[in-house]
């Protein structure tokens, strides 16, 4: 669905310097062409995008228009990680997989994606609801 494509895009963006159209394309499984509408579209909503050229060129967004990450905290995105783990036990879906990426890439520090990462291992083997 185009919405939750631009609000992954948006999520994308805000969390990595530049993504190339291509790379866009290749992960919601869509042509360049439609990423390009979709960079139109954000554009349209007044969303600060820019665009570099070059080899390591692309899509990014204003730096003003970041997310602030201390909005939650680690311990509080952990709890998410954890809750939705549990909840791609059953639906194993794509969305589902995006937003326990995305809120991954919130954490501060690549020790704590290990540290949580450790934790939904522990939770996965330790929950009864667990498929056998």
């Amino acid at each position: 669905m185009k919405i939750e494509r631009l609000i992954n895009i948006i999520m994308l963006l805000l969390e990595n310097d530049t993504i190339s159209a291509n790379s866009l394309a290749q992960r919601f499984g869509v042509s360049k062409r439609t990423i390009l509408r979709d960079m139109d579209s954000l554009i349209l909503a007044h969303i600060p995008i820019y665009t570099t050229r070059g080899p390591k060129g692309g899509f990014g967004i204003m730096d003003s228009y970041k997310f602030n990450k201390r909005l939650l905290t680690e311990f509080d995105i952990q709890n998410i990680l954890i809750a939705l783990s549990g909840l791609s036990e059953f639906t194993a879906d794509k969305e589902t997989a995006l937003t326990i990426d995305k809120l991954k890439s919130l954490l501060p520090n690549k020790m704590n994606n290990l540290k949580t990462l450790m934790i939904l291992k522990r939770f996965m083997k330790l929950s009864p609801l667990q498929k056998s």
